[in-house]
């Protein structure tokens, strides 16, 4: 038997026949993972095929996202519920991916990361669709785009139109809750700010849900979508942590700094706020 390394990439995508490799195109997909040091480092393959895995995941968020928009819009709570599930598990998934980078020591890490430059995750398009679809809308993002009018377009686009959040509280009010009006936005391009009205009709279906318990259901599945979303920042935060420190990063951001400062956010903040409402004060 030859001692040749195997290498993906000799593959040839000619198909005779529909197979497991031409329907998933399997040739295409192991030539992507082009290493740029030199000479080439072990641990650059690892850090590349986390990534694009990732973005995979990321295209599909944003594939069910637009499943679970238009299940809120028919007022289909058990149809937002099964994506939201989904989507849970998806986010899971890509909090143990961001985990995988920990076994990558400082020095590894260091073997390759001057060639990564000027790239940066802050390029990440999908992730800025992700996170301007579920309503974190920041026009500093958009200037990682400029040169893209493409990408620059998509992003513009979800601005002019409802969030997750915004068509949620649209289909409340729609299922006969006392939403205020204030709740319901005209335009979309700033983050959404939390309502004291819409915390009210919130607080009312969790402490009375009579035969609309579905409703609490759905509620807290957006929480732990949510709270998904905010242990996958944390995590990342750790993993520049653990790599570079409070280096900055190769994209020129503070690094460390940038991501703690986004920690905070969250997709639905009455969901959150409303907790403090419920029950005695102490």
């Amino acid at each position: 038997m030859s001692d040749e390394k195997f290498e993906p990439e000799s593959f040839e995508p000619e198909y005779k026949e529909l197979n497991y490799n031409s329907y998933l195109k399997i040739p295409e997909l192991l030539s992507l993972q082009q290493e740029l040091s030199e000479p080439k480092h072990h641990d650059e393959m690892f850090f590349i095929v986390i990534h694009q895995a990732m973005e995979l995941w990321f295209k599909e968020l944003l594939h069910e996202t637009s499943l679970l928009i238009d299940a809120l819009k028919d007022g289909v709570v058990s149809r937002a519920l099964k994506v939201l599930k989904r989507n849970i598990a998806i986010m899971e998934l890509c909090q143990k991916q961001i985990n995988l980078l920990h076994t990558l020591t400082p020095v590894e890490f260091a073997g390759f990361r001057d060639r990564l430059r000027p790239a940066s995750g802050f390029q990440s398009i999908q992730f800025r669709q992700f996170e301007f679809t579920y309503g974190l809308r920041d026009n500093f993002f958009l200037k990682f785009f400029s040169e893209n009018s493409e990408m620059l377009e998509s992003l513009s686009i979800i601005c002019e139109q409802p969030s997750v959040y915004d068509v949620f509280i649209k289909s409340l009010k729609e299922a006969g809750y006392p939403v205020p009006n204030s709740a319901l936005r005209s335009t979309y391009t700033e983050i959404y700010e939390a309502n004291s009205g819409l915390e009210s009709a919130i607080k009312a279906i969790y402490e009375s849900p009579e035969d609309n318990y579905h409703w609490v259901l759905l509620f807290e599945a957006m929480l732990d979508f949510d709270e998904r979303v905010a242990l996958w920042r944390f995590t990342h935060l750790l993993m520049v942590e653990r790599t570079i420190g409070k280096k900055r990063g190769t994209g020129g951001s503070s690094g460390q700094k940038f991501l703690e400062s986004r920690l905070h956010y969250r997709f639905f903040p009455e969901l959150w706020n409303v907790r403090a409402q419920i029950g005695s004060d102490y």
